[in-house]
């Protein structure tokens, strides 16, 4: 049948733990030294030229964990293997140690490589733990990648995906720095063999994506590149993106089929919501719930409500466009989007047409004041005698046409506050009161320079 099962037994396992390893035994064909890690087991599975033998590519191999486990190397599933992990007769947990920060706790790599985490009738839970409730481990990768050519990812109940907080940006890393809980990233040179996470149970929970850089996306599952979540059954709940998706996001060439299963939103209690949350110097968030970029449009399609057990939505992504999204789903159109694209298109119009009215009415503006004083030119007078400064001289010539105190302030290219100044100091060393006496005073005047 190809079924190895090769057991990590608790008895054997407490005096391993200060070196975070745990013995390993195969069913009556290979047994390890206390030394022996899980790493070391598949080694074992994937050697052509062991006891177990050469058929374990392939096959089905079982792994039952019988106590906790702390890797400080990634689980890396390659070509053609074809793995299940199940708790053995108590829950055990899988976490991430102190030493394995830059890369998943577990990453599918391989093609056509499988891994199943726990399996149907699998009575104890198995969780998958990033450390950062109990050890306060801040990562730089999601708990789980999926990179390999044709890889399958399969989740079952009574399994938990939990407490990952990453943080990414190390150098050397870069196409797994994203997402929190599952990663799923097909490269394009194989995007007709896409990698596939088949969620049929479990709890993908209380993960953080709070990458520092332009793509923050996917505290729960993110499809970043090519790639399927098939969602079949199972909770996603309390995992925050800082930007969007807080339970669930997908780039426009990622497949989404949703059959089963609840991502909460931001309508649920505490402690079960996802939430997308606003970064500083970040664009607005998107996708409490699950939010999908849409190639040819500036907004993302999203949903911030719950998305329950029977409510079943599709999103169906293409290499080209956007793909297409199912009849009868209900993802956010909300009034608050149109607003926004309102609010986008009002600030355009009001940045360009702003500049544009101040030029066409300095333009109007100063053809108004030529063609006045053209039309009704400043008399010739003799002001010498007043003791007038220069600039009261000009205000009081403009003042005896039919310039508005606007348009005497421009032609001299002061203020309005200046303007009045002077009137007032030509007004008190004239001896009158109002712009009508002075026209008085000086239209009658004889005298001419």
């Amino acid at each position: 049948m190809g079924k190895i099962f090769i057991l990590i037994f608790f008895a054997f396992a407490l005096p391993c733990f200060a070196q975070h390893s745990a013995p390993v035994t195969a069913a009556a064909a290979y047994t390890a030294s206390c030394s022996a890690t899980l790493n070391e087991a598949m080694a074992v599975i994937t050697a052509g030229n062991t006891a177990i033998g050469s058929a374990a590519a392939g096959s089905l191999n079982e792994i039952i964990i019988l106590a906790d486990i702390i890797l400080d190397e990634p689980l890396i599933i390659e070509d053609g293997v074809h793995l299940r992990l199940v708790a053995g007769n108590a829950d055990v947990t899988i976490q991430r140690g102190g030493n394995n920060l830059s890369h998943p706790v577990i990453w599918i790599r391989g093609e056509n490589a499988v891994l199943h985490l726990g399996k149907p009738e699998m009575e104890n839970n198995l969780f998958i733990d990033g450390g950062f409730l109990s050890d306060g481990i801040y990562a730089y990768a999601p708990l789980a990648a999926l990179s390999g050519p044709g890889a399958k990812l399969y989740m079952y109940n009574n399994v938990f995906l939990q407490n990952n907080y990453n943080k990414g940006n190390v150098p050397g890393n870069s196409h797994f720095q994203n997402g929190a809980g599952v990663n799923i990233r097909t490269f394009p040179e194989d995007s007709g063999r896409q990698a596939e996470f088949i969620m049929k149970g479990g709890t993908i929970r209380g993960n953080t994506n709070d990458v520092l850089s332009r793509v923050v996306k996917g505290g729960g599952v993110l499809i970043r590149g090519f790639g399927i979540f098939t969602m079949e059954g199972g909770i996603i709940m309390d995992n925050t993106a800082l930007m969007t998706g807080g339970g669930f996001h997908t780039d426009s060439r990622g497949t989404f089929n949703k059959t089963g299963g609840i991502i909460y939103g931001a309508n649920a209690p505490a402690g079960y919501r996802n939430t997308a949350i606003e970064g500083m110097g970040k664009p607005p968030s998107y996708g409490h719930a699950v939010s999908v970029a849409v190639v040819d449009h500036q907004f993302f399609q999203y949903r911030n409500d719950s998305i329950a057990e029977n409510e079943n939505l599709s999103y169906t992504g293409a290499r080209e466009g956007n793909g297409v999204f199912g009849a009868g789903e209900k993802w956010d159109t909300s009034d608050k989007d149109i607003w926004q694209r309102i609010l986008v298109i009002v600030l355009i119009v009001f940045a360009v047409s702003v500049p544009v009215f101040l030029i066409v009415w300095r333009f109007t503006f100063k053809k108004q004041l030529d063609k006045k004083l053209k039309e009704n030119p400043a008399p010739v007078i003799n002001l010498e005698i007043f003791g007038l400064s220069p600039r009261e001289k000009e205000i009081c010539k403009l003042l005896l046409t039919d310039l508005s105190l606007k348009q005497v302030a421009y032609a001299l290219k002061i203020s309005n506050s200046g303007v009045n100044f002077h009137i007032k100091n030509l007004y008190s060393k004239l001896n009158i009161h109002s712009r009508r006496e002075l026209m008085v005073k000086f239209m009658n005047q004889h005298t001419m320079s």
